[in-house]
């Protein structure tokens, strides 16, 4: 499979300016295309494109949001704000009935790892886990979110985006809305050799959101690498582990009621507190003497 940014570029280069398609009946020359950049996160727009009919009468802008067949993520980064823009004020008694709703998959998993297990790393500790929207369910922490229609919108489209994001750069300058995609394409680029072929593609953002209502929650381990004093990022955390020294032990506490307001680094920071006063230093250093249970040790 190429990659997405191989086959978004390939995407952006059929709608270099002067080439033309034909749309609605009626014959079009790009006049402008880029990728909208921000700085700080991503807009939901991944190719802006302005193009102009073949008689300068009618101006066309489509804002699309590109995914490959395969693609499964629509918000990999979850933060606070974006959360409340979709699911509105209590946002976060709506996270806190996802996660809640799956709590004993939570409760029976491994935290730390003396060994490699699947993709996590020998020597990893678990701070806590992300919360991302996908289209399809992601594995064991994962469920149907059951979203409105308007929020499934928002998902895809990115309406309630914060300023920056949606009045995006694109080729240097600020261009208003750049970010909110008003269309999307997806497929994946083999069906897509020719710039007509791209427009023939194009389905409007709301149809898709229409068509596509089945939006899935799914919570990914955050995970502190102690053989290398690191972790994957300072990430928003739907689920924590508050870790604490108690009794001469180790102990993990699941901590679902505040969600994406505690982030990795202060989970980390208590984490190694908590080691260092009980005189471990990594995972090797963990036994049955200085832990609650081993049966979260794997």
């Amino acid at each position: 499979m190429v990659k997405f940014t191989q086959s978004e570029s390939h995407v952006l280069s059929l709608f270099s300016p002067s080439h033309e398609f034909e749309y609605d009946g009626e014959r079009f020359k790009v006049v402008e295309s880029g990728k909208p950049m921000t700085s700080k996160g991503e807009p939901k727009t991944d190719i802006y494109v302005k193009s102009v009919s073949l008689d300068n009468i009618s101006e066309l802008e489509f804002k699309i949001s590109f995914k490959q067949e395969n693609a499964d993520f629509l918000e990999n980064k979850m933060t606070a704000e974006r959360a409340e823009q979709i699911f509105g004020p209590n946002w976060q008694s709506i996270i806190q009935s996802f996660t809640s709703s799956i709590e004993h998959k939570f409760a029976n998993r491994n935290y730390v790892f003396k060994n490699s297990e699947g993709r996590t790393s020998a020597g990893s500790i678990t701070l806590g886990w992300r919360f991302e929207l996908v289209n399809k369910p992601g594995g064991d922490l994962s469920g149907l979110a059951n979203l409105t229609p308007e929020q499934v919108l928002e998902v895809y489209a990115g309406n309630k985006l914060d300023v920056k994001k949606k009045n995006a750069s694109v080729n240097g300058k600020i261009i208003p809305n750049s970010g909110v995609a008003n269309c999307m394409i997806n497929c994946n680029v083999s069906s897509l050799p020719s710039i007509q072929d791209a427009v023939d593609n194009i389905i409007s953002i709301e149809e898709f959101a229409e068509n596509n209502p089945d939006v899935y929650f799914v919570c990914k381990a955050l995970n502190y690498r102690s053989f290398d004093d690191k972790i994957e990022g300072n990430r928003s955390l739907s689920v924590f582990i508050n870790w604490e020294a108690v009794g001469g032990k180790l102990v993990p506490n699941l901590v679902l009621s505040n969600p994406l307001l505690v982030k990795g680094n202060a989970v980390r920071d208590k984490l190694k507190q908590s080691i260092s006063l009980l005189g471990i230093n990594n995972t090797c250093d963990i036994n049955e003497n200085n832990i609650a249970s081993l049966q979260f040790v794997n």
